[in-house]
């Protein structure tokens, strides 16, 4: 309304439209008021309408109301209202009067008809707008007892969780004061009376020599210098390092930390990472004598250098570094690093369970360049007495001025919001990763640097199994780049771009199609083999032969494999004959029936071969056996420096000639076979730990005879081995 109206009388005699006049009333009356009178109303029944004549508004005076219109009703209200016009002093005492006793939460009931057409004939406005007037001024609606049961609840449990993030945080603080730290610059808390300067942040700017990756561009005194600057002190690092068990944690441990702190650490991670694969003698001390071991780092000039501090308690480092030629492109390599399903395929028999959690910076479109990605894995051994490695590690991919690329792989633990209590091994990766460089005919130079502190879970480690894994050699920096080697050379063989003169005459699509099918039979067959978060195995001997201790786990439903329940059975022995020895009898058809049950008596042979290497023991055959018509083998065999592989299963003739066609199969595959490693650092001199596998598609009989077969089957296959090679 234009103007301020301060009684009903004015209201009706200022020529107001009917919508001006609801107007004034929602003003005029406050809804306690009508809550009020409407209470002290008596409910009458609401009688049938009936057509009333149009009455026009009044706007002169207020005529009478009738004396049927209940006492205390609506001509209290009017009066009520007439009354809002007077002095303040005088209003004190009605208003106290009548709104004592009003309760909002009360429910009052609804004025009748009649009520609605003698207020509609006293102020001159239509039912509609009577009751649009009403509805608006009703009391709301009380909340029944289970809404407010719920609505405490939902409170309560929000007050839980401030209480549980309340108690995480001072557990955090007092953590921090134990070990002397400030809780929130992280600095060293000042001994009692003296007094602590401020602390102001200085980020100087990177020189550009650390952009270059080359041997000549590179002052190594200044790259150390700078990454002395950002390493934590010793008494830091211990803080960092020491585990939490009881501490809860998201997907990841770097949810809410800003992105420039991740940046900050993962550039000067690229800069140690430089170093390490570049700098030689006294950092790198080279071994002639030890083919396994043919750099080793100088851990004393390492700390002196770094003043990164000892491994945190119950942790031991491990360091390693080696260098090969690789038969395909840098950006093919920088791919199959960076991208986790190619990652797990490459590196089957060295990582499971990996995953990108998070993209931190995508780099640059279509390129790998300067992309940062958190990342989980499980590093693991193809033998069910090692656990595997829990590591989770910020990697990051870069190409420098000289063409060539990096991979870097780091944890940042000092900014980790949480630390996951974990069940199995934890492995914290200080700067890792590979140096690639560009030789211009289709090949890389990559040097490999695996720079890592490990926890061990001692208790599921295997006595013959515990100096090969503290020998650095099981998760070092040689099994990696010879992985790659093989799998590089694999690719280039079973596409057809090399052939050896001894294959098979298989047309490409078969060649092909047999490829992918033996790829899918090794993955298969090296998850199943290794001791991972997936694989609970328990020991199934009941004698004292500690020599040869059989483990057994049960799966349903993994992919790839026939139906049902399954029982796989692993025996890890260790040999006097070197590894080489083991596998060119294990590979040879002619010996198989000496040690498998199946084809024992009977004639195997060879339907085809397939190279997949310059080694022509690195192949992929097709074999036959002559007593079991109905049943063919798929067998691969590989082998490198640092272990080989005999992995078999079983198929039909039909699957064999659709592969030989070219058709791509889902053949549902039960792999099964030998992994064997050179015992490069046990008691036995040159010896080899030959883990056998095997398993089953439990039918028709019990779970307690499976495991009994299985473990029979493993023992006798591997008592003839030993008779053999031994």
């Amino acid at each position: 309304m234009a103007r301020q109206v301060n009684s009903l009388s004015e209201l009706l005699s200022s020529s107001a439209s009917e919508s001006q006049i609801f107007e004034g009333l929602d003003e005029l009356i406050p809804s306690s008021v009508l809550y009020s009178l409407v209470a002290s109303t008596p409910i009458v029944p609401e009688p049938q309408p009936e057509p009333q004549p149009q009455i026009p508004i009044q706007v002169a005076e207020l005529p009478a109301l009738p004396e049927a219109l209940p006492e205390g009703g609506f001509l209290d209200m009017i009066q009520y209202v007439e009354s809002l016009a007077q002095p303040e002093a005088e209003l004190q005492a009605p208003i106290q009067a009548v709104e004592q006793p009003v309760f909002p939460e009360a429910v009052h009931p609804t004025p009748t008809y009649e009520q609605k057409f003698l207020l509609s004939q006293q102020i001159g406005l239509t039912m509609k707008k009577i009751n649009k007037w009403i509805l608006k001024h009703k009391a709301p609606v009380i909340q029944t007892d289970e809404q407010l049961i719920a609505e405490l609840i939902s409170r309560n449990e929000e007050l839980l969780k401030e209480i549980e993030e309340l108690k995480m945080q001072n557990r955090i603080l007092i953590n921090a004061l134990q070990a002397g730290n400030c809780p929130q610059c992280g600095g060293p808390v000042p001994p009692p009376g003296v007094q602590q300067q401020p602390r102001v942040d200085v980020n100087p700017p990177q020189p550009e020599f650390l952009e270059v990756s080359s041997d000549d561009s590179i002052d190594q005194e200044l790259l150390w210098g700078d990454i002395r600057d950002f390493m934590p002190t010793s008494t830091e690092h211990s803080l960092m390092l020491v585990p939490s068990e009881d501490l809860p944690g998201p997907a990841h441990d770097l949810v809410g930390v800003p992105a420039e702190e991740v940046s900050s650490i993962v550039r000067r991670a690229r800069d140690e990472f430089i170093f390490m694969a570049t700098a030689g003698y006294p950092l790198w001390v080279s071994s002639d004598s030890n083919a396994f071991h043919p750099e080793t780092l100088n851990y004393g000039e390492y700390l002196r250098m770094s003043q990164r501090g000892i491994p945190a308690p119950f942790f031991q480092s491990e360091a390693s570094r080696d260098t090969a030629t690789i038969r395909t492109s840098p950006i093919t390599i920088v791919q199959t690093l960076m991208e986790v399903d190619q990652w797990l395929h490459i590196f089957c028999s060295m990582v499971t369970n990996a995953q990108i959690l998070e993209v931190l910076s995508p780099g640059e479109e279509e390129s790998y360049k300067e992309r940062k990605q958190v990342m989980s894995a499980e590093l693991v051994l193809t033998t069910p007495y090692v656990p595997a490695r829990e590591a989770q590690f910020v990697r990051y991919s870069h190409q420098q001025l000289d063409g060539s690329w990096i991979v870097v792989d780091v944890s940042v633990d000092e900014l980790r919001q949480f630390h996951r209590p974990s069940t199995r091994s934890v492995c914290r990766k200080r700067p890792s990763g590979c140096l690639i460089r560009d030789m211009q005919n289709g090949s890389s130079l990559v040097t490999w640097v695996e720079n890592v502190d490990v926890r061990e879970k001692e208790d599921e480690m295997h006595a013959i199994l515990k100096p090969f894994v503290e020998s650095s050699f099981a998760f070092g920096a040689s099994r990696w780049i010879s992985t790659l080697q093989r799998q590089a050379e694999r690719f280039i063989y079973s596409t057809g771009i090399n052939i050896s003169p001894g294959d098979a005459p298989i047309s490409p699509e078969g060649r092909r199609s047999l490829t992918m099918t033996a790829s899918k039979m090794v993955v298969s067959f090296c998850t199943d083999i290794c001791n991972s978060t997936y694989h609970h195995w328990t020991s199934s001997n009941k004698t004292r032969q500690k020599t040869m201790e059989v483990k057994t786990n049960k799966r349903r439903g993994d992919p790839g494999k026939p139906p049902g329940l399954h029982r796989t059975a692993g025996c890890t022995v260790e040999l006097i004959s070197s590894h080489n020895r083991v596998f060119d009898y294990l590979r040879d058809i002619q010996n198989r029936p000496q040690w498998e049950r199946m084809s024992s008596g009977s004639l195997v042979q060879e339907l085809a071969n397939i190279s997949t290497g310059p080694d022509p023991r690195n192949c992929i055959s097709v074999l036959a056996m002559s007593n079991h018509k109905e049943i063919l083998i798929l067998q691969e065999c590989c082998t490198d420096a640092t272990g080989s592989y005999v992995i078999f299963a079983p198929i039909t003739p039909n699957d064999f000639q659709s592969m030989l066609y070219g058709v791509d199969q889902d053949l549902p595959l039960m792999p099964f076979g030998f992994s064997i490693l050179p015992n490069v650092s046990g008691s036995i001199l040159d010896g080899t730990l030959l883990t056998m596998v095997f398993q089953i598609t439990v039918k028709n009989v019990s779970s307690k005879q499976a495991v009994e077969v299985v473990t029979q089957i493993v023992k006798e296959a591997l008592q003839k081995i030993i008779e053999a090679v031994n």
